[in-house]
């Protein structure tokens, strides 16, 4: 595996943003409401609905938990690096600003399968079918 876009420090910093947290807590509750539209046939789909099921209200501990996760997805890993290199230092509010909604929830649909606990070969069919 290659070495991360930013060292682990200042990815930490990222994860414990906490202008980010909020906008997390919004992305996890839209991508929840994606996953109750998904039909029964989606592979993963029991563990998927329920992960949707718990964290339609995220608390805010349950969000920064996440959190580290969403931080830590290639998407994540790659606006926070762009953003870092486009202000010419490691800010992490100036990174979690740089973020956009789009990258937010990309990365939460990229990392929904692993924090709801669906097998690499059950996302795998899910990413194909998308």
């Amino acid at each position: 595996m290659a070495a991360p876009p930013l060292p682990l420090d200042i990815i930490c910093a990222l994860a414990c943003e906490k202008s980010l947290l909020p906008r997390v807590r919004m992305a996890i509750a839209m991508i929840a409401q994606e996953v109750f539209m998904e039909p029964s046939s989606t592979p993963g789909y029991p563990a998927r609905w329920n992960l949707a099921k718990t964290v339609l209200s995220p608390s805010e501990a349950q969000a920064a938990s996440m959190m580290v996760g969403i931080v830590a997805s290639p998407p994540m890993l790659a606006a926070a690096a762009a953003a870092a290199a486009a202000a010419g230092a490691a800010d992490p509010v100036a990174m979690a600003a740089a973020i956009t909604d789009e990258q937010l929830l990309g990365a939460v649909r990229v990392g929904w399968n692993a924090v709801a606990g669906v097998r690499a070969d059950e996302d795998a069919s899910v990413l194909q079918e998308t």
